[in-house]
């Protein structure tokens, strides 16, 4: 992988691809796809169990169940829901599981590889304003990153990379002026996984009032009618009590949610676990017979929680302040805070997995073209080349590598994410003081997202801004 890059980067020095390095660049993102594809497909014919197609299995026999009118959350075993989405979702594996365990399984992946090239080129589009023929660097490095996440995503079945283009989806249309795509996107994604509804916060602090509104009426026909047909209304909404009181409203000193096993293992990277983990005893390895702690202080759990809120609220503080004003942004501010919230509904989720990391593609996109656009040599470019490494080294003790899991039940994913919050803050509070800045701005009163046409997606004054700043 190093070799590749370095063969691109000399292939493409003025930063604009050529032919042969895009083609270059298909290949190698054909190739990946197709790789990452075949362990499921290959899983499926190792053995018709369920055991050996990992969540495919258990998503496909909740199709099957939630097909048949059966019960969708089945408590039993350590994770007590058997299934542990909203009921939308067991309403889309429902239809797909009528089409058998290896169309299932086929289908989802196909869906994880749309997703995956759409998340690319959304992301570089609000980094650059473009989604084509931009720096070569931007498609491979974040993604080269993401690799590991991605490669657990296509093994397990999970949906975080659609989650993830959702989100960008959203943020584009934001962008775009339709607020009612965006608002259906977020929706969407709620009704996958529950986390992403902590973007309604920045919306309405954004004034997105229309978004908004969009978001919850979507939230409320994906959550509420479009699993009636199937599983009749009033035990959709029974379900949906079912659900939410035990994977949204559930929490306490042994388990978060219905994972009262990994809920405080090393493998959970979110602000509740790692505090938890380091402020009072729980067993970060998930060993019965010898376990095994972490934790600094000993503290008691309504201590832990205040802390919790504590750090919390200075985090959202520090994003609220480091804005700019909304009639100063600029599409380069727009593309530090839309990283910016993806960092805080990562740490703030309570059940934060290994493979919920590959959203931090975006962030580390819009990092790598920080870097990309600071003039080299300069003591600014020098430092975010250091803040980009030490990122990039905490998240390397993710890998299955013997030993690294102690550094993950000290939270090093979680403090790569502390650290790429902090730097991208201050990015943007020095944007928003800077004189430059102000003369870049698109101020639009009465519709702060909006960009003049002769504007929309040129990036030059950004660079020029970061280039002044620097210097």
């Amino acid at each position: 992988m190093v070799s590749l890059v370095v063969a691109i980067s000399a292939m493409d020095v003025k930063k604009n691809l050529n032919n042969r390095t895009y083609k270059l660049l298909i290949i190698i993102f054909a190739v990946a796809i197709v790789g990452f594809s075949v362990l499921p497909v290959c899983n499926y014919f190792r053995s018709h169990t369920h055991d050996h197609t990992k969540d495919y299995g258990r998503y496909y026999q909740i199709g099957q169940t939630a097909l048949h009118h059966g019960d969708i959350y089945i408590k039993g075993g350590d994770e007590m829901f058997q299934f542990m989405y909203p009921p939308p979702a067991a309403v889309c594996f429902a239809f797909l599981s009528a089409l058998g365990l290896l169309p299932f399984i086929g289908t989802l992946v196909l869906v994880n590889s749309a997703a995956w090239v759409s998340s690319v080129f959304l992301s570089v589009y609000l980094t650059t304003g473009k989604a084509l023929r931009q720096h070569s660097l931007l498609y491979l490095i974040p993604t080269a990153c993401c690799a590991p996440y991605i490669w657990d995503i296509y093994l397990l079945g999970q949906p975080n990379l659609l989650l993830l283009a959702c989100m960008l989806g959203a943020f584009t249309c934001l962008q775009l002026k339709k607020e009612w795509c965006a608002g259906a996107l977020i929706a969407a994604a709620v009704s996958i996984k529950a986390f992403p509804i902590l973007s309604i916060a920045y919306l309405v602090y954004r004034r997105h009032w229309k978004a908004t509104l969009f978001t919850l009426a979507f939230m409320f026909f994906f959550l509420v009618l479009l699993p009636a047909p199937l599983r009749g209304f009033q035990r959709n909404l029974q379900d949906l009590k079912t659900w939410s009181e035990g994977m949204v409203f559930h929490y306490d000193a042994n388990s978060i949610a219905q994972r009262p096993s990994r809920g405080y293992s090393w493998e959970n990277q979110s602000l509740i676990a790692v505090a938890n983990r380091l402020l009072r005893p729980v067993d970060a390895f998930r060993d019965k017979n010898k376990p095994r702690y972490v934790n600094l202080v000993n503290l008691e759990f309504k201590y832990v929680n205040s802390i919790i809120v504590i750090i919390g609220l200075g985090f959202c503080l520090f994003y609220i302040i480091s804005m700019p004003r909304y009639t100063r942004r600029t599409m380069l501010s727009n593309s530090i805070e839309y990283a910016m919230l993806l960092l805080l509904i990562l740490l703030f989720t309570p059940l934060s997995f290994t493979y919920f990391y590959v959203w931090l593609l975006y962030p580390l996109m819009v990092v790598l073209n920080i870097l990309l656009t600071t003039p080299f040599p300069s003591r600014e470019w020098n430092k975010t080349l250091t803040w980009f490494m030490v990122c990039l080294l905490l998240l390397c003790f993710t890998l299955p590598v013997p030993g690294f899991n102690r550094l993950g039940a000290l939270g090093n994913t979680f403090w790569a994410c502390v650290l790429l919050l902090v730097g991208l803050g201050w990015k943007l509070r020095k944007l928003k003081n800077h004189r430059d800045f102000h003369d870049a701005a698109l101020p639009q009163p009465n519709d702060p997202l909006s960009f003049p046409p002769s504007q929309g997606g040129d990036t030059r004054g950004c660079k020029k801004t970061f280039q002044n700043l620097s210097s």
